[in-house]
């Protein structure tokens, strides 16, 4: 085969395999765009191995397409004739021999996308599956650590560990915010922050699910966001003149929870009219004065739950009632039973307290 024809066979070779290129990049570009698209959400390991992809699948095209050019020319190397006329000649078959190359390649160019687009997919989804298998391993691993968590604390209380507080000093702290005056003779612009910070550390000793429940009958009274709302109206309307004292006390000290059976007294107390919203919104009760017998119950530092009964029998006021008078009633019967039903664990030791037996200065 002389030189020049051999040159014009390369370049024609060359530019049909150009053309048969672009032509397949333009076919490819939309599907290219979208395959981007979704390739974005793919972690660098998985666009790593796609690139891989995309390497062996150009090498096995290259090589095929070197093939095919060998064996052209060495088909046409066998019969090439001479001279212009003999150019000619060469010119015409090897457009023959691209054309009869080009229609099997363009099959297997379809066939060779289509796999390869497989493969991507293939890819992707075995990518997605490990992902979701890291994700339940973390879930798994952070429920794990919880459980444990949990089982620690379970076996300090089982331990006998004391508690950080319990139901006597939230009592105590409770009832010295109640009893913080808020002035009734300064402008509701400077009485407002009074009240929302008598609130606010009145609120510290009780846990943010609270309930006032009825001891009779089980129901709860007052719970959660009401809670805080009811204080808000006794001490806004209460004003100074709202005082709380308890006279009498017993403390069950139960390891966990602990509890505290109050008998008080309320002077002065304004709350919301009966069968309205407890913020006051729809008019408020004359002042008056309350007695109570109310059973706290602590859980890890707050107070949790308020067991109500009104001190029908008078049992705090009476100076003179002791602790195997009140013992022996059926009100405390129920507070007793109460505790027993809830705690788990007893009674615990109790103590009792009568405050009209503490001396007073003066």
């Amino acid at each position: 085969m002389s030189l020049g024809s051999l040159e014009d066979i390369v370049r024609l070779i060359v530019f049909t395999r150009g053309s048969r290129a672009m032509g397949r990049d333009r076919s490819r570009s939309p599907r290219r765009g979208a395959r981007d698209d979704d390739e974005e959400d793919l972690p660098a390991e998985g666009k790593l191995m796609l690139l891989q992809v995309d390497f062996e699948t150009l090498k096995v095209e290259n090589q095929e397409l070197r093939t095919r050019l060998l064996q052209a020319l060495r088909r046409l190397d066998s019969k090439t004739p001479t001279g212009r006329h003999g150019k000619e000649e060469v010119k015409k078959e090897v457009k023959k021999e691209v054309k009869k190359e080009a229609k099997p390649e363009g099959k297997k160019e379809v066939k060779k996308e289509v796999k390869k687009e497989d493969i991507k997919k293939e890819v992707k989804k075995e990518i997605k599956k490990e992902v979701k298998k890291e994700m339940k391993k973390e879930v798994k691993e952070e429920e794990g650590k919880k459980v444990k968590t949990e089982a620690k604390e379970e076996e300090s209380d089982e331990a006998g560990e004391e508690p950080n507080t319990n139901a006597v000093l939230l009592c105590n702290a409770q009832m010295e915010v109640y009893n913080t005056e808020v002035p009734n003779d300064v402008p509701m612009e400077e009485r407002t922050p009074l009240v929302e910070g008598k609130l606010k550390n009145f609120m510290e000793s009780f846990h943010e699910k609270v309930q006032i429940l009825d001891l009779k009958t089980g129901g709860v009274l007052v719970k959660d966001k009401m809670f805080q709302k009811r204080y808000a109206c006794v001490f806004r309307e209460s004003g100074d003149e709202l005082r709380g004292v308890c006279t009498k006390r017993f403390y069950f000290d139960s390891k966990s929870p602990t509890y505290c059976l109050d008998f008080e007294t309320h002077e002065s107390l304004v709350t919301a009219r009966a069968g309205t919203p407890p913020d006051g919104r729809l008019g408020v009760r004359d002042p008056r004065t309350e007695h109570l017998a109310v059973l706290y119950e602590e859980k890890a530092g707050k107070i949790a739950r308020m067991w109500v009964k009104q001190d029908s029998e008078g049992l705090g006021p009476d100076p003179k009632v002791g602790e195997e008078d009140i013992i022996a009633t059926e009100s405390y019967q129920q507070f007793e039973a109460k505790i027993k039903e809830t705690s788990g664990r007893g009674l615990g030791e109790r103590i009792f307290h009568n405050y009209h037996d503490i001396p007073t200065a003066g």
